[in-house]
């Protein structure tokens, strides 16, 4: 029985082509709108926490053993609410910007706790130094613990984005080589193809076309030994004198 195999079909290869590029083209984009804007696309991969918590600060100037205190707190996400002032001396204050008398001259470790409204809070600390009949100022800066965690926070934020960004870049080269085998495919669905025929034979037919296309075998026949010596006697008889 013979029968003719169609080996490509048109609507289905101008169709992958038309995935393949689609993809390719989608992947170009992408590429170049992430070259115009890394930072931009890096934000919106891997957003910052949601709540913004406060910094706490403070500013002091003394005069004698009197200090008085300046919140220069940067607020979050909500306002501040609460001030907790330690004067290293046993005593405390609620007031945002307070005034302190100190028992004695020398060095006086404050610190304040600003809690905002959601819950949110920081510390700050500072070395307030004071005398007698002289006038100093300073400031408190971010805690050491604090710090600490904004700096953990940022971290966790650069390791989170780093794993993003090579998860994106494999999804591109993925896209990349999908939509080319696609193109490629298709292409290749659309190239005319040589027919080929399928014959199918019984065992024994095909035993019979192997026969047939066997070449002959060509027939040798015996060769006959010369005998030298006999040749060599004509030869002298030839050339005996008469």
């Amino acid at each position: 029985m013979i029968t003719e195999e169609k080996r490509y079909e048109t609507p289905l290869g101008i169709g992958l082509i038309v995935i393949g590029v689609a993809l390719l083209v989608a992947v170009a984009f992408s590429a170049f709108s992430i070259i115009g804007d890394p930072g931009g696309n890096y934000d919106s991969w891997v957003p910052e926490e949601e709540a913004t918590s406060p910094e706490a600060s403070f500013d002091w100037v003394s005069s004698g053993l009197s200090v008085e205190f300046t919140d220069t707190s940067e607020i979050g996400d909500t306002e501040i609410e609460r001030w907790i002032w330690e004067f290293d001396d046993g005593t405390t204050s609620d007031e945002p910007n307070p005034t302190h008398r100190f028992g004695d001259e020398g060095e006086w470790q404050v610190t304040l706790d600003v809690v905002a409204q959601d819950g949110l809070t920081s510390k700050a600390e500072g070395a307030v130094e004071i005398g007698r009949g002289s006038n100093n100022s300073g400031e408190g800066a971010i805690g050491l613990s604090d710090m600490a965690d904004k700096v953990v926070a940022a971290v966790e934020r650069a390791a989170k984005g780093s794993v993003v960004v090579v998860l994106v870049i494999g999804l591109f080269i993925v896209l990349a080589i999908v939509g080319g085998r696609l193109v490629s495919n298709g292409v290749r669905m659309l190239r005319p193809v040589p027919k080929r025929i399928n014959v199918k034979l019984r065992p024994k037919e095909l035993e019979l076309a192997m026969l047939e296309a066997k070449p002959e075998i060509a027939s040798t026949k015996k060769i006959q030994p010369i005998d030298l010596t006999s040749k060599e006697e004509e030869a002298s008889d030839v050339l005996e004198p008469v």
